[in-house]
């Protein structure tokens, strides 16, 4: 299997920001604990004080499946689905090169 990599953009009300900032860090925090998540980054936009990103990489398409069936997690995407302005953007991803330290 090869690695599958998500870039995630949110989008919401400025002043709502932090909120949705704290529950994906909630879900950063799960994905810690799995072995097959091998980074997961929420980041603000340094030019919209409404957007937030998220960075994945697991081991497989097929992992980042399954961790969207955990309670969990559905709990979470539950909490932050009222604080988006929109639907969420973004691109899913085959790495090819590079890594991290």
């Amino acid at each position: 299997m090869c690695q599958f990599g998500m870039v995630g953009k949110m989008t919401t009300a400025p002043e709502d920001r932090d909120k949705l900032i704290a529950i994906l860090t909630k879900a950063s925090t799960m994905m810690e604990a799995l072995e097959t998540c091998q980074f997961y980054v929420v980041s603000k936009d340094t030019g919209d004080e409404g957007t937030v990103w998220v960075m994945e990489l697991w081991d497989s398409k097929e992992a980042h499946d399954q961790s969207l069936t955990r309670d969990d997690v559905r709990a979470l995407i539950g909490e932050a689905m009222p604080l988006l302005t929109g639907q969420p953007d973004g691109a899913s991803l085959i790495p090819v090169a590079g890594g991290g330290k």
